[in-house]
């Protein structure tokens, strides 16, 4: 589950791109739940990908990981998440892709 302090960054931060558009509180409400639960689904299935040491979906579930943070203004964040997917073409090891994997999922349980 992403934390209350996470959820928060995405609030200010979907508040500040989209409430300079005009666009209304509610609807900015309803962006941050579905953001915040499509994170958490994520989070889930990567969870047990890596809980049962198959990596196969890994680089698709941090590659949507990365794509919800950016449409939510979390640049910088997202593009933490751009390498994993490329871990796998330079021939890290589960061992390194995993140890990478839980370090750049930590910045939602702060």
């Amino acid at each position: 589950m992403v934390s209350e302090n996470y959820k928060n960054k995405i609030m200010e931060s979907v508040k500040a791109k989209f409430g300079e558009m005009g666009v209304d509180d509610d609807t900015i409400k309803e962006l941050v739940k579905v953001s915040i639960e499509s994170l958490n689904e994520e989070l889930e299935k990567i969870d047990k990908l890596l809980k049962s040491d198959n990596l196969n979906d890994l680089g698709f579930h941090t590659h949507t990981i990365k794509g919800i943070l950016l449409n939510v203004g979390l640049d910088e964040d997202a593009n933490s998440f751009k390498e994993i997917k490329h871990l796998f073409e330079e021939g890290k090891s589960n061992e390194e892709i995993i140890e990478i994997t839980k370090q750049r999922i930590s910045i939602f349980y702060i």
